[in-house]
């Protein structure tokens, strides 16, 4: 309980920082606490964690976050703006350069500590992540590796972390989105 105070008490403060000055907040520090962040704001729709809105498609609204994991180039959260879905997804880009080989280095990075990362404040023990890695190759132009979070409660039933390595025109990206995906139902079960 004193923990989840204090990670309420931390956003909070990040949040009238990030009002007052009206610019996007790179969080500094470890990986596992921005995480941890992260994933607990999932019960709120990410709504804590929003920033101020960009400029996106009108399907979809984009907002920065305000809880980054270090050294991402960008984080946001989308929004859909239909009747129906009123689900976010969070999610940064990690890597953008034209080396393959860093490429895939980060991919791995980013799934191992996603991987062992351990989240307290959701269920009675810390929770963590369960899944394999999606081997890449650098003839197919896309990888995704993704990690269901181990937990009890309801509203992460479907949540998954989703670690993407695909090329673009120039070269590389490796980026980490949390959203909820139902399990396929046709054999295709994520694990």
């Amino acid at each position: 309980m004193k923990k989840q105070i204090l990670l309420h008490s931390f956003m909070f403060l990040v949040l009238i920082s990030n009002a007052q000055s009206g610019k996007f907040v790179k969080q500094p520090g470890h990986f596992g606490a921005a995480l941890s962040a992260i994933v607990l704001d999932f019960k709120n729709n990410f709504l804590v964690i929003q920033g101020n809105e960009l400029a996106g498609a009108s399907a979809t609204k984009t907002y920065a976050s305000v809880i980054c994991l270090p050294e991402a180039l960008h984080c946001t959260i989308e929004r859909y703006s239909s009747e129906e879905d009123k689900s976010a997804s969070w999610q940064a880009l990690l890597f953008d350069s034209e080396s393959y080989q860093d490429a895939v280095s980060i991919y791995k990075s980013i799934f191992k500590q996603v991987r062992t990362s351990s989240i307290a404040g959701i269920d009675d023990m810390p929770v963590g992540f369960t899944g394999g890695i999606e081997k890449p190759e650098e003839n197919i132009r896309f990888t995704v590796s993704t990690l269901r979070l181990r937990s009890t409660d309801k509203r992460y039933k479907d949540f998954i972390a989703s670690i993407e390595l695909s090329s673009n025109m120039l070269g590389w990206e490796v980026s980490l989105k949390f959203y909820n995906k139902k399990a396929d139902t046709e054999g295709n079960m994520i694990q």
